[in-house]
């Protein structure tokens, strides 16, 4: 049991995401875009056991998000916890699984998960209908933001006042529009409803700096339009020119594409 909440990126970025987020004896992973056995390898390596998992929240249906939702289910009666759209649209390609382990959501209603409380919310991507979390303990609030084709002032105010926030910084402009994707992908991803740009990561951090916010992590980071010290660089500048300072007033870190990134503590 721990005594604070761990909030941990075991993989992120296009090549798949999971996070664990632990308070007390609960256990949730929010998405399992990785197999199975990486996962339970990437737990252990934190001091966790996989089979500890007391819920899989899903953000969306892309396959970086669920490649392994079926396995997990089926390898450890994990619920699932998934809003009505997104569960129809993943269902035919997880296999035989036990449905009475599907707990379908609602945006913006809280529900409860041992001694978390966690809440979804619209988020602007081409799925279904994809959601962030907000996860609460008596630790605080963490809250994913990843997926998001823009930040507008509704998702910075689900985000408010949380201690930890996982927020996409998936590209850099000139580097994607330099890059070899084609014209149409180069348009998706930079459309409202693809993915969010360093700048505007940068934008949102500052806002939600004044909230309170203490560890940002930036994501899902893309392997050709981006890198890590670019993003922090761009951040970074972007704080000065606020008069704050990372390693100061906010702790900013990358999460990793293929391995664990560090755990963060409330």
């Amino acid at each position: 049991m721990r005594n604070r909440t761990l909030v941990c990126p075991l993989r992120s970025g296009s090549s798949g995401n999971a996070v664990l987020i632990a308070a007390d004896s609960t256990r949730i992973l929010v998405d399992s875009g990785v197999a199975c056995r990486t996962i339970e390898q990437a737990m252990l390596s934190i001091g966790e056991d996989a089979a500890s998992l007391d819920a899989l929240l899903v953000t969306h249906e892309h396959a970086d998000h669920i490649a392994s939702v079926g396995a997990m289910m089926r390898r450890y009666k994990l619920p699932l916890y998934v809003n009505e759209p997104t569960w129809l649209a993943m269902r035919s390609g997880l296999g035989n699984i036990d449905e009475d382990l599907v707990h379908l959501i609602r945006e913006d209603k809280a529900f409860t998960i041992g001694s978390m409380s966690v809440t979804s919310f619209a988020t602007p991507h081409d799925a279904v209908s994809p959601v962030g979390y907000r996860v609460e303990s008596g630790h605080g609030a963490v809250t994913l933001l990843t997926d998001i084709g823009e930040m507008d002032e509704h998702l910075l105010q689900q985000a408010s006042g949380s201690r930890v926030v996982l927020i996409e910084a998936n590209y850099d402009p000139v580097m994607l529009m330099a890059g070899p994707y084609p014209a149409q992908l180069k348009q998706r991803v930079s459309s409202s409803v693809g993915h969010l740009s360093n700048q505007d990561c940068a934008h949102a951090v500052g806002s939600l700096l004044e909230t309170g916010t203490e560890q940002f992590v930036l994501s899902h980071l893309s392997k050709e339009n981006n890198y890590p010290e670019l993003a922090l660089l761009t951040v970074g500048r972007y704080l000065n020119s606020l008069a704050a300072h990372p390693g100061r007033d906010a702790r900013i870190s990358v999460a990793r594409r293929f391995a664990v990134s560090d755990p963060l503590c409330l």
